[in-house]
């Protein structure tokens, strides 16, 4: 069975019909993402036993026909855990904890019960040109030659190239794995100096979720090389509301020829939307 979790959120502006990307950590957002954007993960692995699983940030409710429609999702079985987390900047102290975002993404794969797990954020759109592609995937994760296996981009991720950075790390926008210790990255999180008396000092520190991924792999992390013509996965850097409802109604090939059209995949991993007429 595949474990699918997806880290989404209502951050304000997510009912907007334009989300642009801002800063770090400020991805796009919209509504689709929370319906459609699951159906295209399933969509995904469609020839697969799936456990999927939606972890809802809650900043601003929910429209009513929305969270309704979640339920249907959950009892007709597109979902098997849905979760509505009223959003917390706190840990068990009651002290503000900045890294509150990485304690909801090891609390929704904590669900995951499936002998793959495989992670998106939010933001991002999945499709599959080749069904071979996971296949292989799953191959590599089974034969051990790497633990985590990350989102693909022909330059991602850039700071393999920093010789500030010493490492690889699992990015949190799109990975698969069998090994996640939720015990382990929750203390790794939570005290730094553990995580690098334990891991090996680093000259540039970034004690978040995706780094201690990288960290804690003995095998290492794998970015497949990006070949449209097998699949795409990527996050909106802009998204505009109804682009997934329009995008289902084409092949892969047209799915293709769009996102070539709109500039194709660029660093880190961004396809950016535009007003456009998809025939």
């Amino acid at each position: 069975m595949i474990s699918i979790v997806i880290n989404s959120d209502t951050r304000a502006g997510f009912m907007e019909q334009v989300s642009t990307q801002g800063k770090m950590f400020e991805g796009t957002r919209s509504l689709d993402y929370l319906t459609y954007g699951v159906r295209n993960k399933r969509e995904f692995f469609k020839n697969y036993d799936v456990e999927l699983t939606l972890f809802i940030d809650l900043h601003e409710r929910l429209p009513q026909e929305t969270e309704t429609e979640l339920l249907n999702m959950l009892h007709n079985g597109e979902i098997q855990n849905l979760v509505f987390n009223n959003h917390c900047e706190y840990l068990h102290d009651s002290e503000y904890f900045p890294k509150f975002n990485d304690i909801n993404y090891i609390n929704a794969l904590a669900l995951a019960r499936g002998e793959y797990i495989v992670h998106f954020d939010n933001d991002m759109a999945a499709f599959l040109g080749d069904e071979n592609v996971i296949k292989e995937w799953f191959q590599m994760l089974d034969d051990g030659k790497y633990d985590y296996i990350s989102y693909p981009s022909a330059h991602s991720p850039l700071p393999i190239y920093d010789p500030s950075f010493d490492y690889v790390w699992a990015s949190t926008r799109f990975f698969i794995t069998k090994n996640f210790d939720y015990s382990e990255v929750k203390k790794c999180l939570q005290d730094n100096e553990y995580l690098y008396s334990k891991y090996g000092d680093r000259q540039r520190k970034c004690p978040w979720t995706e780094h201690i991924l990288g960290l804690t792999a003995k095998k290492g992390v794998f970015y497949p090389p990006l070949d449209l013509n097998r699949c795409m996965v990527f996050s909106w850097s802009n998204y505009i509301s109804g682009t997934y409802e329009k995008m289902n109604q084409l092949n892969y090939n047209q799915k293709k020829s769009l996102v070539q059209t709109l500039g194709g995949i660029n660093y880190p991993c961004d396809v950016r939307m535009r007003e456009v007429t998809i025939k």
